[in-house]
């Protein structure tokens, strides 16, 4: 997905590869679109701390819901 189709206040679904207890796995969860800046996008995810993604991770990781 590019930054320039984000929509402020819309949720997309996150994939994205990550190691638990030294074992890759992929993992999915839906985030909600903050704001967008110069460099990504800020998202929120329930009670977790903001989530700030790049440019170039959004492009690789998030898809349209």
């Amino acid at each position: 997905m590019r930054k320039s189709d984000l929509i402020t206040g819309r949720k997309y679904l996150h994939k994205r590869h990550t190691m638990v207890s030294g074992i890759h796995r992929a993992a999915e969860r839906w985030m909600k679109c903050e704001r967008i800046t110069d460099t990504g996008a800020v998202f929120s995810r329930d009670f977790e701390p903001e989530i700030v993604l790049t440019e170039k991770e959004i492009e690789e990781e998030l898809m349209k819901g």
